[in-house]
Order: structure tokens, then sequence, then C-alpha cells
């Protein structure tokens, strides 16, 4: 068996491990995106991997893809599994442990050499780990230990060991991280939230402490590294080694279930479904004077403020309090608010809102693509609930709240009922946000309440009105044939006006309303914010191909969700019904095209 060339294959070695590192520190520091964090990543493998072809001359169909894929997975599978005390640690030695013992059977000194290098490392690391300060790898330390444990395995690989042998001490490691990934995306979870539905998490959380758990790990990779060794040795044949390997790992998955664990149940958005509300009654001769505002520094809360001022309205701009909820309690927030009349946020807020005619309600987070903390469903869910019932404690007339047409998702036609299909937790907490005023609009005596669906709104130096503006003037403009599908591109200057007009309106108001359309089609749009081109028109099927690829990858890749659902609606729009106001519209709704083909790229 060919020894490669020592300091060659070190270098690489070094580089390409020290590289990862590098990626993993400046991610500890700045907090890398997901997308362009995978693509260093993979330009990393790709070098690294020409590289050890190069230097032990592998000239295998299989091993430029089988290296890339080994480099990119294990360096993010050390990192997802870098969790407790020890575990990393052991890992390292363990796997070092093996490569040596392999280098020094096959004969290969530099495997021998680096095998030893990274157990004792690791196996250095352990004292800082375990000591009461409590030191962690962090980002850096599994990078650099996935990364050099990946590429002493992909050079062994090229320099002909097993295949077998090498992934053998990896392959508990491997497991729990791959099926941990493959049950979140059955289960329609994004991978990469925060979790602790991995294997060893799993078992902490049963009870047994971190250094039991990593012993459990430790030996089990021992044991599988032991199996790999006999097929070099040739004791063993693969066909036995691979299903024995097999076997331990799916013996370890099962820990968990055999001590109790319950895996939590799958993401749901479920909102459950409530009549049809009658409409708001009129209130003959109400002229409102006083208006609060909350979230009146955001986007479309300052917007607001504005036509308000212009209307020479008195206003007062009240800063919303930051509260956090879970799911179950916004599902439950009724309740909660049954129970806080006396509660201080409320009461504060009533305070201030007395002698207030009407309240607008344009705060909340705007995080399409959340996983969806407590924040996110503080913000959406419980702070319209508290809103109204400070408003209604105060004796405020009427509520407007804005909401966004998100909360019906991708059906084709918009509309102003309480049926809702939310696919994101974000959509789930404003859907939740609308349920719950609609709950307490039956409870709040005389105040009337309004929920005003916003669409894709643009305006003015918003970065996703920039992006549209880009995207427009770029190659990448299209429309799914024949490009004559409404458009829900929609102009802040209408929607601060529809919220206005709802506020001060004398007659019959509907619980739910819906932004007006502005009378523009996807290829409109794409013209007015590229005045002179002409978009490309794709065939139907083939953009609708993509989008459902996209939409099934994003389930791993929620940023891919994101851009799917910005291209369906440049592509196909989306319908609605006739929003509020819709046959009286203005002047104002050719502020969209003035806004999209006068503001800067």
């Amino acid at each position: 068996m060919a020894q490669p060339q020592s300091v060659w294959l070190l270098g690489v070695a070094g580089v390409a491990a020290m590289g990862l590192a590098a990626l993993g520190f400046a991610d500890d520091l700045r907090g890398l995106r997901a997308l362009p964090r995978l693509g260093i990543q993979i330009s990393i493998a790709i070098l690294a991997t020409t590289a050890a072809a190069v230097v032990t001359g592998s000239t295998a169909w299989w091993f430029l893809p089988f290296g890339a894929v080994l480099m990119v997975g294990y360096v993010n599978t050390a990192n997802f599994m870098d969790g407790i005390n020890a575990l990393s640690g052991l890992h390292g030695a363990v796997v070092g442990t093996a490569f040596a013992v392999v280098g020094t059977v096959a004969g290969q000194t530099w495997l021998m050499g680096i095998g030893l290098v990274i157990a004792v490392a690791f196996v250095a690391f352990l004292p800082w780990n375990l000591s009461g300060s409590g030191f962690f790898l962090g980002d850096v330390g599994s990078y650099l230990l996935g990364g050099s444990i990946a590429v002493t395995a992909l050079f062994a690989i090229g320099a002909g060991l097993p295949v077998l042998t090498l992934i053998a001490p990896l392959a508990v490691y491997i497991a729990d991280t791959v099926a941990t990934m493959l049950r979140r995306l059955i289960r329609g979870e994004r991978i990469t939230a925060p979790h602790r539905t991995h294997a060893y998490q799993r078992l902490t959380d049963t009870g047994w402490s971190h250094i039991s758990v990593a012993a459990i790990v430790t030996l089990l990779a021992m044991l599988c590294s032991t199996v790999g060794l006999a097929v070099q040795l040739e004791w063993l044949p693969a066909w036995i080694a691979l299903p024995a390997i097999l076997l331990v790992c799916w013996l370890y998955l099962a820990l968990p279930r055999l001590r109790g664990s319950q895996l939590p149940k799958p993401v749901s958005y479920v909102v459950p479904q409530i009549e049809e509300p009658a409409p708001n009654p009129a209130i003959a001769g109400f002229a409102p004077k006083r208006w609060a505002v909350f979230g009146a520094s955001g986007f479309v809360g300052n917007a607001v403020m504005t036509r308000l001022k212009q209307a020479q309205y008195e206003v007062v701009e009240i800063k919303s309090p930051r509260l956090s909820s879970t799911v179950g309690d916004a599902i439950d927030v009724v309740k909660i608010m049954s129970a806080a009349e006396s509660d201080p946020v409320l009461t504060g807020l009533a305070d201030v809102l007395a002698d207030v005619d009407v309240v607008i309600n344009a705060a909340g987070l705007a995080s399409p693509d959340s996983a969806g903390d407590a924040y996110l469903y503080g913000a959406n869910s419980l702070l319209p609930a508290v809103v109204a019932a400070a408003g209604a404690k105060a004796g405020v007339t009427r509520m407007v709240h804005l909401s966004s047409a998100a909360v019906q998702g991708r059906r084709p036609m918009l509309d102003n009922s309480t049926g809702v299909a939310p696919f994101s937790a974000y959509s789930h907490s404003k859907a939740l946000g609308e349920q719950a005023l609609l709950d307490l609009a039956t409870r709040s005596g005389a105040m009337q309440i309004v929920v005003l669906r916003a669409t894709s709104v643009q305006g003015p130096g918003r970065p996703t009105t920039q992006k549209l503006i880009r995207l427009a003037r770029s190659p990448l403009a299209s429309v799914a044939a024949p490009g004559t599908a409404p458009s829900v591109v929609s102009s802040i200057t209408k929607l601060a006006a529809t919220t206005v007009a709802l506020g001060a309106s004398t007659s019959a108001t509907p619980r739910i309303a819906l932004q007006p359309w502005e009378g523009l089609s996807t290829r409109d749009v794409l013209k007015a914010a590229a005045p002179g081109r002409e978009p490309r028109v794709l065939p139907a099927w083939l953009c609708r191909a993509l989008i459902s690829c996209g939409f099934g990858i994003g389930k791993a890749f929620p940023a891919l969700s994101g851009i799917s659902r910005r291209l369906e609606v440049m592509w196909f729009g989306q319908g609605q019904i006739a929003g509020w106001q819709q046959e009286s519209l203005t002047v104002e709704s050719l502020e969209l095209t003035r806004i999209l083909g006068g503001a800067k790229p």
C-alpha cells in the first residue's frame, strides 16, 4: 500500500482543518447566516478533497463527491453533537486513537501520527471542559474537531484503507445526527431551529448526568471502532461488520425511548376555528379627536402617525411593552387576559389610554422566517390582546389592529373571513393574535375592534422594496404565463389611509378588513419597478415545479421557504376579494407605481 507524501498531506490537512476552525471562530464572533456559512464549508471541502485526490493519487470516480459530503457533513455533525460536558473531548480521543491504531496496523505512519495528535489534543481539553469554569469548544472547537477528523479519514480512504474501517469510529455521531435531521424533516420541523431531540440530549433529560451519557456514547464508538478494525485485519467481512455497526447505532438511538423519553409533538400551526363575527355597528356622529398609536416608530406605525398628523388629529405615541408567550399560552390568551385584570402592565396601559378615542396597534415582530420564539408570540399574539383589554378598560371607542394577509397562507383567494391557514410561526402568531381580538371583542363592552389584514406593503426606503426594485431591474425579473394575475404588492400610503379611515368611520365596519387591491398585475408591478423593461414570461408549469421543490427543501432550510414564497408572489401573485373601500380608490392608488418607479435601486 502506497504511503502519501507526509509533508504535503500534513500541510493540506492542517490548512483545511484550520480554515474550518477560522470559519467557526467567525461564527462564534459574528453569528454567520446559515447559507453563506454552508457555502464556505462546501468551498473548503471541495478544495480539500481535490487536494486529497492529488496527494494520494486516488482515481475513484466517487472520491470527490464522497469527500465533499463527508467533510461538510461531519463538520456540522461535530457541531450538533457538542452539547454536553466531555462528549466532544472523549469523542476526539476515541477517534484519534482509532486512527492511530489503524495507521499502525496498515503501516501508515502519517495516520498514526495525526491520530495521536487528535487524541492528545482533545484529551488535554477535557480538564478545562470538566472544571468548574466550564469551558466549551464553541463553533471554533467543534469545527476543528469535525474538520480534522473528516480530512484525516478522507486522506486515509484515498490511500486505500477500507472505508468502513475509517467511518466506523464516527458511526454513532453520524447516526444520531442523521436520525434527528430526518425525523425533524418528516415532522415538518425546521432543522435549523434550536431543539433538544438528539439522542444524547434526550438521555440527559431522563436524569442521566453529562458524564454518564458521554461515557455511553464513547463506549459505543469504541465498539464500532473495534468492528471496523476487524474488517481491516480481515477477521470480519464487511457484510457482517456493517450490520453489526448499524445494530450498535440502533441500540443507541433506542436508549432514550427505553428510558421513557417522549418526543415533543410535531409542530402544528393550528388555530381553533371560531364563528364569523357580525360587523361592528355604525356610530352616528362619531368624531374621534385623540388617537393612540402602538409601534409608531416602525414602518407601518410611522406612516399611520404621518397620516393622522396631516389630518390634524391629536396623536399619542405609546411604547409597546416587550411581552413573551409560549404557543400554548398564545392559544389560550383570552383565558390569560381574563385573569389579568389587575396586571400592572395592563393597568398602566389603561391609564395611558384614558381619554383616547381610537387606538391603533401597529406593533409586532415582522419576522416571516422566524423559528417562533416566545417574543414572536408575545408581540404578535399576546400584545394585541393586552392593548384591547387596556383599551376596553380605559373606555376607548374603537381599536384597529394591523395584522397580515399571511394568516391565510398560500390560498388562491384572500378574503375577510375567520378562515386561516398559517404555514409558519410568523403567520401562526398573527393568526392567534387575530383570534384573541375577535374573542375579546365579545367581552369588551362598547369598544369596537377591527382587524386590518395588510398585504405585501411597499414604501420608500424599505429594504424589501429596494430588493424588489433590484430584482425587477435584473435579468431574473419574470412572471408565470400569462402574467396577468393580480399582485398582492401594495403601498404604505394606501394602508395608512385605510387604517385611519377605519378608525374614523361612522358607518358599520367589518370585524376583519382586507387591505384594498391596488389594481396591478404581476407584470404591472415589475414594469413599474423597472420602467421600460419587460419581464420574462416563463411557463407556468415550470414555475410551479420550482416553487414546489423550494418549499420542500425549505423544510430543512427556512430561508429557502421565504425565497420560494417571494418567487411565488412575483410569478403568480394572489387573488383577493374587494377590500375595505375598494370601490372608492383615489389617486393614492397610484402611489404604488410612484414608489416602485421613483425609488433608487
